[in-house]
């Protein structure tokens, strides 16, 4: 939801699958941030070359604010799904459309919301998020 309201508020129109890693998500230089933020998640033997991508594309101020980022988004999943905060009402009603299509139902931390009791019905036309 977050992504989508930035992303209008900064005037373009984001493509949520760049959430998953699937492309650049619509973002300057998003491919390269996708790359950083996987090797970064699920760690590699070299994550020296998504480095330098990363500080090459954005420059050293740039660099040192995404790694900021993962570590934060990093954090707030971690915690989130270790202790097993649900998704809120709101959220889960208005990700209807995009959860099943992006494969977020079948992430470690899904377990920890009732699914089923989804309704994209009672989600604000404002932040009703479909996603085809």
């Amino acid at each position: 939801m977050l992504l989508r309201a930035s992303s209008e508020k900064a005037g373009f129109e984001a493509k949520l699958e760049g959430a998953v890693g699937e492309g650049d998500g619509g973002v300057v230089h998003g491919a390269i941030l996708n790359s950083f933020g996987e090797v970064v998640t699920r760690g590699v033997d070299d994550p020296a070359p998504a480095r330098q991508a990363l500080r090459d594309a954005l420059g050293p101020d740039g660099f040192v604010e995404a790694c900021c980022i993962v570590g934060i988004f990093n954090g707030l999943v971690r915690t989130a799904d270790a202790s097993g905060v649900p998704l809120d009402d709101g959220t889960l009603d208005s990700t209807v459309g995009f959860r099943e299509a992006l494969g977020l139902n079948e992430y470690g931390g899904a377990a920890n919301t009732e699914l089923e009791r989804a309704d994209e019905s009672r989600a604000p036309d404002d932040v009703r998020l479909n996603f085809s």
